[in-house]
């Protein structure tokens, strides 16, 4: 579980906070109401693919899906609200941009 949950956390940050994907967001942002939504919530964010982590893993029962995908969310929540400064801190004193946070020059 521990595995999926890293695994989850890793596509949470590639799909939407990753730099590269940064001009794919930000289109579907101002194009669509749900995910300008999505892209503002890291909760969401954490339920969504946690929701396709569990999925991908064939759970028969769907209890377990959904368990997974709010342990998801939670910890997608936690992880962004206690590592963002310090990502933020990192990016600034190594000058390399990574997050959606900050724009190369």
């Amino acid at each position: 579980m521990l595995v999926d949950l890293l695994f989850a956390l890793g596509i949470r940050f590639f799909l939407f906070d990753f730099i590269l994907l940064k001009n794919i967001r930000d289109k579907l942002n101002k194009k669509y109401y749900i995910f300008r939504k999505l892209f503002s919530c890291t909760f969401c964010q954490g339920f969504w693919c946690g929701l396709f982590i569990a999925l991908l893993q064939n759970c028969h029962q769907p209890w377990n899906s959904f368990k997974f995908a709010f342990i998801a969310a939670i910890v997608s929540f936690t992880w962004t609200v206690i590592m963002d400064p310090y990502i933020g801190l990192y990016e600034e004193q190594s000058d390399l941009p990574m997050t959606r946070r900050t724009v190369p020059d």
